[in-house]
Parts: structure tokens; sequence; C-alpha cells
């Protein structure tokens, strides 16, 4: 029998939620009936149906299963478009069935579709079938907010729900574990859920509440504290109303699934300067870091986060972004560095030189849980030693938007666009306000195992060096590469070595089995990827054709890894090139027209091949590319060849796109 072009429903469990309902069918429910407009916005009027109860037979869901003496109270919402069907049966799976009944309202019987529960299959499905994630996460997040009362209750007992949203901020990396192992494990136990969140203590700063140090530099943690807060919130608000157009927006599963809700949140509070600083004031002229505790701040912050949220254009910010990206083949990362003393910050652990008046090279990190609240983001500490550690020490501020888990050494790439990837790494840099560093941009290598040892020609590392390793004018006017003078990518002990590209092996999941984004034959668990580590992290450049131009490399020509202290003592190839290249680094001369075009050739071939021999971006997009990149190198070559001069400026990429 046809379908009707619209009809009825009525709905008793998850549906009944506005955010659930937004995110399956990506139409707004309302319970006022002068907001719903029947095209985006749909009226929910309550409802009973009679002659049915609701069963949860798996601890999980609610059933309708016929009962003569039972009713269900729910909502009914009338004429909806028949393309919400197909959505519907997806989501609630083979254990419902479609049924036509009568459902009374206040103002009389209305026929409408209702799934209730399939008895036979019912017998044959409970327990955890992950058909569809997205209701998994609705069973889970009532477990772990069951789980968060109770901590709320004996940590804190104060009642109150932003009392028990600061203690989600604070469980925020235990939280993340708990989603990431319910799915790679089948399911993960009510006991697991609720130690996990209960056992330990809130993290608090109450270790150094006596040091002078520390007292002084509070103000500085403090707001980045409350900051950070700003933007979990805003995010979390964000996927929550936006899910159904985010989930139609990711490139996969295989893809970390908050990097476009990540991009809108730090769009949102980056483009509201005065009201972020001001909610940030107010909160710590409010609050006392010699009275009160880090859950304080964290529960007014998330108070003040609701307010911004309530008065942003989140449709527009979204809707710029949705405009703009594009899609390629190869999946992207990126990792950003930041210091206020640059370099010396891992050179100098012990704080013994020039110390950061504002962080002390974030010696305080853990004090001020920052490691859990930049989370969401992959903040960590790095100190070019480990990435992880429960100790104090002093290191770069690291932001990893990819990062499953920092402890356990999981990653999925952030998109496949180079557009999105340019604006979160730019946006990220405007967020956090530290001096930025350096910016790594990483790439999965498609095929066989990578040959390791595959040397770029030095003209090409001098091409990318020019672009992005920060040519600039030293005190004297002498014109350098900033990135290879001064040690900041190179060392001389215990043998010389060079941090400009690295291939690893990552992992997405704890059992390497997931998103296996290599399949070639023979290769282990896990993938490839490439990581170039030589670029700054500049205002200035727009990183978008920087990254094209890797893309080209990498497909092209398949560098490997860059110097390692092995390779210089046996290969005298790369010992040549390493010596070559910092003589050139600390005395750059332009580069000639034969080296300009033997370094866009490849990137044009690698971009024209890179989907399976075909190119993965329209021709125009490829020459857009090229055209920047050739500008970029020509203006490298005007600073080149002028005298020595005072310092005045730093190369630039012109973004098209704002």
């Amino acid at each position: 029998m046809a379908e009707a072009s619209r009809f009825n429903l009525f709905v008793y469990g998850t549906l009944m939620s506005p955010s659930v309902f937004r995110a399956v069918l990506g139409k707004r429910l309302v319970t006022r009936k002068s907001e719903a407009d029947g095209l985006h916005t749909f009226y929910a009027r309550k409802a009973v149906l009679n002659g049915y109860k609701k069963v949860t037979p798996d601890n999980a869901y609610l059933y309708a299963v016929p009962d003569e003496q039972g009713r269900i109270r729910g909502y009914v919402i009338e004429a909806l478009g028949n393309e919400c069907l197909s959505a519907l049966r997806k989501y609630e799976g083979r254990n419902y069935s479609r049924r036509k009944a009568r459902v009374q309202t206040a103002r009389g019987e209305i026929k409408a579709w209702v799934f209730v529960g399939n008895i036979k299959q019912m017998e044959h499905s409970f327990g955890y079938e992950f058909r569809d994630h997205f209701k998994q996460e609705i069973l889970l997040d009532r477990k772990i907010e069951a789980a968060l009362l109770g901590a709320e209750g004996t940590q804190r007992a104060r009642g109150e729900p932003a009392s028990r949203r600061a203690v989600r901020q604070l469980r925020g990396n235990k939280i993340r574990d708990l989603h990431r192992k319910h799915f790679e494990a089948g399911g993960i136990s009510d006991y697991a859920i609720r130690h996990s969140l209960t056992d330990a203590p809130l993290p608090d700063f109450s270790r150094i509440t006596d040091d002078p140090v520390a007292r002084a530099m509070a103000p500085n943690y403090l707001t980045m504290v409350v900051r950070q807060v700003f933007f979990n919130v805003v995010e979390g608000h964000i996927r929550r109303d936006l899910r159904y157009e985010l989930d139609r927006m990711s490139p996969g599963a295989a893809y970390h699934d908050r990097t476009v809700s990540s991009l809108v949140a730090l769009r949102v509070l980056n483009t509201r300067p005065g009201l972020v600083n001001e909610l940030t004031r107010r909160c710590l002229d409010d609050l006392s870091f010699a009275r009160h505790h880090l859950v304080d701040f964290v529960e007014r912050a998330v108070t003040d986060a609701d307010a911004i949220y309530a008065d942003a254009p989140i449709r527009q910010h979204y809707e710029f972004i949705r405009n703009h990206m594009g899609t390629g083949h190869t999946p992207l990362g990126a990792e950003l560095e930041f210091s206020n003393i640059g370099h010396d910050v891992v050179r100098d652990p012990l704080g013994q030189g020039p110390r950061d008046s504002q962080f002390d090279g974030f010696v305080y990190f853990l004090d001020f849980a920052l490691n859990v609240l930049t989370g969401k983001l992959g903040g960590h500490l790095d100190d070019h030693h480990l990435k992880f550690s429960s100790e104090p020490r002093r290191g770069f501020f690291e932001v990893a938007p990819g990062i499953v888990s920092v402890e356990a050494n999981l990653s999925k790439p952030m998109t496949d666009d180079p557009w999105t990837l340019n604006q979160v790494i730019h946006e990220i840099r405007r967020f956090f306000g530290i001096t930025p560093h350096s910016v790594h941009i990483s790439m999965q290598v498609s095929g066989r195992r990578p040959a390791r040892d595959r040397l770029l020609p030095l003209s090409i590392m001098k091409c990318l060096l020019a672009i992005a390793g920060d040519p600039a004018y030293d005190d004297t006017g002498h014109l350098i590469i900033r990135r290879l003078v001064g040690g900041e990518i190179s060392e001389k002990h215990p043998h010389p070595h060079m941090l400009f590209s690295d291939i690893k092996r990552r992992h997405s999941t704890d059992s390497d089995s997931s998103y296996p984004f290599v399949r070639a034959p023979g290769i282990k668990k896990g993938r490839y990827v490439q990581q170039f580590k030589f670029l700054r992290l500049d205002p200035a450049v727009n990183y978008e054709p920087v990254v094209m131009a890797l893309k080209g490399i990498q497909i092209s020509l398949g560098p490997g890894s860059f110097l390692t202290g092995d390779q210089y003592l046996r290969s005298p190839i790369h010992r040549t090139c390493f010596d070559d290249l910092l003589a050139w680094g600390s005395n750059p001369t332009p580069l000639s027209v034969q080296d300009i075009e033997g370094f866009l050739g490849p990137v044009y071939q690698g971009l024209m091949a890179e989907r399976k021999g075909k190119p993965a971006h329209s021709g125009a997009y490829i020459a857009w590319s090229i055209n920047q990149l050739r500008q970029s190198l020509a203006r490298f070559n005007e600073m080149a060849e002028r005298p020595a001069r005072p310092r005045t400026g730093k190369l630039e990429i012109l973004n098209p796109k704002s």
C-alpha cells in the first residue's frame, strides 16, 4: 500500500527528547504550538496510547507491548514528511515494529504510527548490539549521568545541576574513556562506570595554595581553566543541537567526530572576545584562589557558558563552515605547540634560566586539571620526552585535536579537507592566546609500509622551509630560516638529527583493529602516518596551500623520516643533506627557477593522483594552490635578494577565504 505524503507519529521513549528527535530526523521538537511551523519545527502534543505498557527487559530502551489494562503517555507529532520514515526505521531497528493506532489527545482521538516492541525479535536481541551508535550513546550517557549524580552527592553534596555539571567537566577524561571503551569492548558494566567516576577525589589545586609562585600565576591558570570550560560546554551544546547536521557532514567513523563542532565552538568564542573576557574577569573577581576550590571556578564557568551559547549565532557559524568546507581523500591531522619562551621550555626543564612569567612552562598544568579540561581538544604537556606523566614538569602546551586518548596514545585524523584543517589550526591559535611555536601536520600514508630512508631532494626541502619554516631577519638584519637555526628542530648530541619529517604507526583503538586505514597485504594493525614537523605556527601563514603541497610531495615522492641519528651515521647522502640544509638555513640564498619548478611539479603530479590515480580536488582548486605556493616562493626570493636590513616582518600566504 502506498504511503501517505505525511503521517502522524506517537513517541514515548528516547524520541521525546528534543535533542534525540533532532539528531534522528533533523527536525526541532517544541512544546509550544506557536513555535511550530510544520516544516522544520513540530509541535509535541501530549497524548495517551491505550492498551499498551512500557517494558525494558534489556534495562536500556522502552518497548511498548500489548496490555489490556495498560496505557502509555507520550507525544503525538502531526504531519511529519514521509521522508522521515526511513530514518525512523533505521533508528528503531529490528526490535520494533510499526503499527497504526489511535491515541488520545485533549482535543480528541488521532490516528498515528507508533513503533512498538517486536516480541519475536526481542526474544533474540537483548544485550548490546551496536547497529545504532547513537542509541548506545543515549543509554551510556544516562548511566554516566546517574553515576555523576552519586559522585556529586558524595564529593560536593550540593544537589544542584550546575554542581553536577562541574563534576562532569572534571571527570571529562574518564567519561571520554568510558565512551571509547564501551564501543570497543561491546559494553561496559554499571560497576565500572560508577567506580571510574567516584573512586578518586576531584582534582584540586590545594597542593600549591601556599606556593608563592603558584599564587602569583594562579590568575593566568584560572583564566585558562574558565575559558576552556566555556569551550567544553559550548561545544557540547552545539553537538547536542546540531547532531543531525554534524553527522551528515562527517567523512566517516574513521575520523575524529568532534572536528566541526569544535570549530564552530572556537569561532563562537573567538568572535566574542569582549563577552568572554568580561565573564572570565567577573569569575576571577568573585572567587578566590585562596578560599575556593577548583570545582567552584568550573561550576561558575559552566553557568556562564550557557549564557554565551544562548546568545550566540550558532547557525551562522555552522553555515559558514558548511559553505566553505571541501572534501579530499587523504586523512589529515595537526598538533600545535605553544610556549611563551619558545624552545627554551624544553632545554631548561628545571627552570633555572629565563622563565615564562605567565605559566612557568606549565609546571602547574596538572594542579589546575588542565590535562582533563583541555582533553576535548587533545591538550597535554609535551617536554619532548613523554606525552603523558602524572608528575609536574615543564614543557610545551600541545594541542592535538585528533587525539582520542593521551594516556593510551590513540588518535584519529581530523578531516580530509585542507581548508578545515587550516581553520582549526588558526582558531585554536587565537583561542589560547599563548605564544605559538610550531605546528606538525600529519597525513596518512597509503599503500604498503613506506620507505623510511627515502630522501627528498635538497631543493624541495628548501622550498618547503622557505614557505613555512619562518624565514625572517635576525637582529643584525640578516635573513635566516628560524626553524633551522638555534636548534629548534636539529641537535648534534648524542648524534646529529633533525625533526623535519617522521613516519610513525598510529592507532585509533586499544585493540588496534578498528579503522585499519591501510589495508595492503602484509601490513600489521594500525596505520602509517607521515608527520611534517618543520613548520612554524604563524598567524601570517595560510596552511591550506601548504597542506596541499605536503600532500602532493608525499604522494608523488614518498619521503620517509628525516633525520634520525642512525641515518646520519650510516648514510653519507643523508649526512650531506643535513649539513647543507643547516648551512643554507643560516644564510639562505634565492631559489632558482629550476628549484621552484622542481618543487611545484611533484606537488602537481601528486595532487593529480591522490584518489586512486585521479585528483581528489577540482582542477581550479589545485591550480589555486599551486599559484599560492608560487607567489609565496617569489616573496621569499625578494627577501633573500635584499641586502641585510633590520627585521621587518615575515613571509605570508594570502588567504582567499575569509
